[in-house]
């Protein structure tokens, strides 16, 4: 037996199984292109192949940087193939591991953790991605120029160390590539599939961050308005929308320079004490902006009023507009009257026609085409006036916005040019400056986020949204302590300031620091007592630390605030696993009805009618309805893992262990280390009655960090509830 120090390489088509299903002449024409394009990259880099398993190519390397080369060769040669190929022929694409260590082998055998942790790391990389354990990582990090993303520790069934991950994807890494491995670690904590609470934490979290409308800006005091988007009153509103649009932003930009103002924008989940609404109308050249500032309290009326002018005096018009409210705020807080300066970085009235129109699609919700003509609108604006700083920057976050959600790497690069061109004209420009930060963020390019934001920190030392924003990139290069640091530093300065305790709750709750992320959480709700998403993150971390009741308490506050699918899909788990299954079916039934055709929600609505008396017939027309749904998806896509394991629970629910294998099994080909899936395969078990694999799967999958109260409650886990061997297993855990 020898022992050597090698690199080894893991690799395996995406969708295999179902281009075969589909297929087989054609897909075996693919694996032989697939393994002609692998082995003329390994062999560059001096690698052999070990194996061929099916579509999977096990190959060693004798450094790092020469696996990681090849490994990147390979998704780039891939890509290239799939750029020239017939576009109505599948896409061929695969996923990447890579891990180095001392391995031992015997007759070209390969043996060790080592070799396990390289195959275990493949799975978890994304289409067009490489996975790399963090050994790889540090010794090619120097000579690495793709964009990486840090996964933290990794979960590797069988393996008992801890191993951090990192993703690399030469084409880029985008904002749903990053909430995809978010919603994935969150899942790994939770591990209860059936009902969503888990998908819903990354859209709370990531809303939770945005809440302040400028960056970089000094920081605030605990007095805080809500101002809401002006009305467009003009007969012509389709064509004069980008105004009201425009001016609403000019307002709020405006008034968040008063240093003891809090500024929120209405609708995204923080209700203020003050709320401050309007509407522009336009009347051939004359423009009239009507503004209200009213109590929330009583909805009591403080203050309103109405100024006109000429369209080509809009800039005069809207600092005018400012200046009356800030004088009225400043009344209403006791702050002095620090009249906002004006923002306007072009004096061309049509430039700021076409950038306000560009504002407006871009704050649209995203679609190819609400972009592309906010594109247009940026680029027209630069003709009228090439020193325009405001359109470059806002070009920077179009191309930004359209990098994230089409991928093409082509889009990231016209991001960084029009940053890079704004940051020419105003070194100083926050739009630009906060843009380029979140690119580099997103290109896994750190340490140059971390520089960018130290300038701005070295020009104005107590600017806090800047300071956050470093915190927030230390805790993405898996350098938490220092995030934390920088918040507490923070807190010390501004501890009236909600966002502060926000941020570090959210660092906290990332790293599974519950008591600490409760505790953060609970700050921001005695600074905003209605913060939507401070009320949900409360709800999600009691529900990880097994407090069912406290999760419940929250998430019913928030329910009040803001109604929706996620909110009532939530309550109904807690109150389904706290055995209130009434009051379940009635949540699942109004989740349902906001999304009529979601399996999931039809499967989760069906238990609760089945464990309620009188309610068996109804929960069988419900399981039959999640059948009818999960199968539709199933069709398009066989291999799509929710609709399998939906399959799988309702037919189990209906009794039928025979009809549920086929798709357990099939969930457990794709993904057999997801507790969801472990979950399944428990519950098929005890209704086949084997209840000594049960107790196996059980240890699997509190292995896997399912939470022990949730098993406790759950009503098909009953048959196991009552022997003795249950209580002793989740006492080991």
């Amino acid at each position: 037996m020898e022992h050597r120090h090698l690199t080894l390489m893991f690799t395996d088509i995406v969708g295999y199984s179902r281009l075969m299903g589909r297929d087989q002449v054609q897909t075996i024409a693919m694996l032989e292109d697939y393994r002609r394009i692998l082995i003329e990259q390994i062999d560059k880099q001096q690698g052999t192949v070990v194996e061929f398993i099916g579509d999977a190519v096990f190959a060693r390397f004798d450094t790092p940087i020469a696996g990681v080369t090849a490994a990147i060769e390979i998704q780039k040669a891939l890509f290239s193939f799939n750029h020239f190929r017939d576009k109505n022929l599948p896409q061929l694409q695969t996923r990447i591991g890579l891990h180095c260590g001392e391995v031992a082998t015997k007759n070209e055998a390969f043996f060790g953790d080592d070799v396990n942790i390289a195959a275990r790391l493949e799975p978890i990389a994304i289409a067009d991605g490489i996975c790399i354990s963090d050994r790889v990582y540090q010794a090619v990090k120097s000579e690495l120029h793709e964009p990486v993303l840090a996964l933290g520790v990794l979960p590797l069934k069988n393996i008992q160390r801890k191993v951090r991950g990192y993703l690399i994807r030469p084409l880029g890494i985008t904002l749903r590539i990053r909430g995809h491995y978010i919603n994935r670690r969150v899942k790994e904590k939770l591990g209860a599939y059936r009902y969503p609470i888990a998908a819903s934490i990354f859209m709370l979290i990531a809303a939770g961050i945005y809440f302040v409308p400028r960056w970089l800006v000094p920081g605030y005091d605990a007095n805080y308005v809500e101002i809401a988007d002006f009305q467009m009153l003009s007969n012509d509103q389709n064509n004069n929308s980008y105004l009201s649009s425009g001016i609403s932003d000019a307002v709020r930009a405006q008034l968040a320079d008063m240093k003891d103002l809090y500024v929120l924008k209405a609708g995204e989940g923080v209700q203020a004490p003050i709320v401050l609404t309007g509407s522009v109308q336009r009347f051939g050249d004359n423009l009239r902006v009507s503004y209200q500032i009213k109590r929330r309290d009583g909805d009591v009326q403080i203050t309103g009023g109405k100024l006109d002018g000429k369209y080509n005096e809009i800039f005069i018009l809207q600092d005018r507009l400012v200046g009356e409210i800030a004088k009225y705020l400043a009344d209403e807080f006791a702050i002095p009257n620090f009249r906002p300066a004006r923002l306007d970085t072009t004096s061309d009235i049509l430039a700021y026609e076409y950038y306000m129109r560009g504002m407006d699609y871009l704050s649209r919700p995203y679609t190819q085409s609400n972009n592309d003509e906010a594109i247009k609108y940026f680029t027209t604006a630069l003709v009228h006036d090439n020193q325009y700083v405001d359109a470059e920057a806002a070009l920077c976050e179009a191309y930004k916005t359209k990098y994230g959600n089409l991928g093409d790497v082509s889009w990231f690069n016209s991001a960084k040019q029009h940053c890079e061109l704004a940051l020419k004209l105003d070194p100083t420009h926050t739009g630009a400056i906060r843009t380029m930060a979140e690119i580099h963020r997103q290109s896994g390019e750190y340490d140059q986020a971390i520089q960018l934001i130290d300038q701005v920190l070295a020009r104005e030392p107590d600017n806090t949204p800047a300071a956050r924003l470093l915190a927030l990139t230390y805790h993405d290069k898996n350098e938490s302590a220092k995030g934390v640091r920088i918040l507490e530093d923070c807190i010390q300065r501004h501890p009236k300031d909600f966002v502060n305790y926000k941020d570090l709750a959210r660092i906290y709750l990332d790293n599974g620091n519950l008591e600490k992320a409760i505790t953060n959480y609970k700050k921001v709700l005695e600074i905003t007592p209605q913060n939507n998403a401070a009320l949900n993150n409360l709800g999600i971390s009691y529900y990880f630390l097994g407090e069912l009741k406290q999760a419940r308490k929250y998430f019913e506050l928030a329910t009040r605030l803001i109604q929706g699918l996620d909110a009532y899909s939530n309550l109904g788990s807690l109150n389904y696993f706290l055995g209130d299954y009434d009051k379940a079916a009635e949540q699942f039934k109004i989740a349902l009805a906001m999304s009529p055709t979601n399996a999931l929600l039809q499967l989760n609505y069906a238990d609760s009618l089945r464990n309620t008396n009188g309610k068996s017939g109804l929960a069988e027309e419900s399981y039959n309805k999640a059948i009818a749904l999960a199968e539709e998806i199933h069709f398009v896509n066989p291999e799509d893992n929710d609709a399998n394991i939906t399959l799988a629970l309702s037919y189990l629910a209906l009794h039928n262990p025979e009809q549920a294998e086929p798709y357990l099994r099939k969930a457990e080909l794709n993904a057999p280390d997801y507790p969801e899936v472990i979950y399944v395969r428990l519950r098929y078990d005890i209704a086949t009655g084997n209840f000594s694999e049960a107790f196996a799967t059980l240890s699997e999958l509190l292995d896997a960090g399912y939470s022990k109260a949730i098993l406790e409650r759950d009503p098909d886990l009953a048959a196991l509830h009552n022997q003795p061997d249950f209580k002793t297993l989740l006492a080991h855990y």
